[in-house]
């Protein structure tokens, strides 16, 4: 029976591979040293080796392996994928508990170990695989889109308006600012007047910044919506959010600012920087806290949280206070996808949110991966190194995405 390798065997096993794959690309290998590699290249499957000949290049290896030696991680990956020419941000690889059962995930981490992307180019070319051909490169990321519905039930597509005054709602003024966002501004001393409601949403495929009547600046992602007062009023500052924002609110202590959120989720707070996400598609619900102090409840309960805590609940009321991964939390709004121990259905509702196309599942999938992809990556590139993993194949058939095993 087999010993299961720790994670330093399997670094040093890869380390040795990588040197014995660069020695053959480079002639230098003794005899002894081809009997070997061609013993463990014998025990792979013949796509795997198939997968090794278009990765393992003189010069993406002798990179990778530089990279092994740098202090400096970060500074050589930039170097790296500079010359190869692939996102700084990119990278994605199955999660580390699972990754070792693929077969070809040996040799491929052993050219790039902890570089940790499973896609690489050829020597002064560009990205071209053959699965890359099934699909649709002109489905392209997300941007800014939404929709801003007035009082009187009219709307307008914020993404075509023209800058400037968009409408009037009562005393206050509705822009379009230079950069995009959507600002209200009224008189100071304005008169009293009736409360409307506006509501911005934003679609599939798009996101949106705009700043509330009192200052709150607010960042939607994808498929989601907010609805607030034209004007804040009284004593309080309520919105209605569906799906995922951030808020930095203005600070007003005689007005508490409250957000109701799907799903029963309510945060309240004077003044502070915090994420929420309640999609309906999402099993967990999630308040989280990045600076200032808030309270939060939900399925009974309430907690107020510190800087870098967040809430989870879900439909079975569940109730946790935890510490968050702000990286993660956060990389929609630094425009990321980031993974982190991601099974397929989360990252696929990532997907389907910001590309607007329709999941389709045939088969089961229950690796986890790990990773970074920049958002303004095209669909077609997305899928690519997703698929890269060996776990994972896809169709794109129209707006329809079928997911299935490898």
């Amino acid at each position: 029976m087999s010993t299961p390798f720790s994670g330093q065997q399997e670094i040093e096993i890869m380390e040795k591979i990588a040197g014995l794959l660069l020695g053959r690309e480079r002639g230098t290998l003794t005899e002894a040293e081809s009997r070997e590699l061609q013993q463990w290249l014998n025990a792979q499957s013949a796509a795997s080796n198939a997968f090794y000949d278009n990765m393992t290049t003189a010069a993406s290896m002798e990179a990778s392996l530089r990279m092994l030696q740098q202090v400096d991680e970060d500074a050589a990956w930039k170097d790296v994928c500079n010359r190869i020419g692939v996102p700084v941000d990119t990278r994605i690889v199955p999660a580390k508990r699972v990754w070792m059962r693929w077969a070809a995930a040996a040799a491929i981490a052993a050219v790039i170990v902890t570089s940790a992307i499973l896609v690489l180019h050829k020597q002064n070319k560009t990205l071209e695989t053959p699965m890359a051909a099934r699909y649709n490169s002109s489905v392209l990321p997300g941007g800014d889109k939404a929709v801003l519905e007035l009082a009187d039930g009219s709307r307008i597509l914020l993404d075509s308006a023209s800058k400037g005054l968009l409408a009037v709602q009562g005393n206050t003024r509705v822009l379009k600012k230079e950069d995009g966002t959507i600002a209200y501004a009224a008189p100071a001393a304005a008169a009293p007047q009736e409360i409307t409601y506006n509501k911005i949403s934003t679609p599939r495929g798009g996101q949106y910044k705009l700043v509330l009547p009192d200052g709150t600046q607010v960042w939607l992602n994808a498929a989601s919506s907010l609805r607030y007062p034209a004007v804040f009023t009284g004593t309080d500052r309520t919105v209605e959010l569906t799906g995922e924002a951030y808020f930095d609110v203005a600070p007003d202590a005689a007005r508490q600012f409250t957000v109701l959120a799907a799903g029963g989720l309510q945060v309240q707070v004077l003044g502070t920087g915090f994420n929420i996400q309640a999609y309906p598609d999402e099993p967990v619900h999630t308040a989280t806290l990045e600076s200032g102090k808030i309270r939060v409840a939900g399925n009974g309960h309430s907690a107020v949280l510190r800087p870098g805590q967040q809430t989870l609940t879900d439909a079975a009321d569940q109730f946790k206070v935890v510490t968050a991964d702000m990286e993660a939390t956060l990389a929609w709004k630094a425009g990321v996808f980031y993974l982190q121990d991601a099974t397929i259905g989360e990252i696929m509702r990532q997907i389907s949110r910001w590309y607007d196309v329709d999941v389709i599942y045939e088969g089961n999938i229950t690796q986890q991966f790990i990773g970074k992809i920049p958002r303004n990556t095209n669909l077609a590139d997305v899928l690519t190194i997703l698929e890269s993993t060996g776990y994972v194949h896809f169709q794109l058939k129209g707006k329809q995405l079928i997911v299935q095993p490898k």
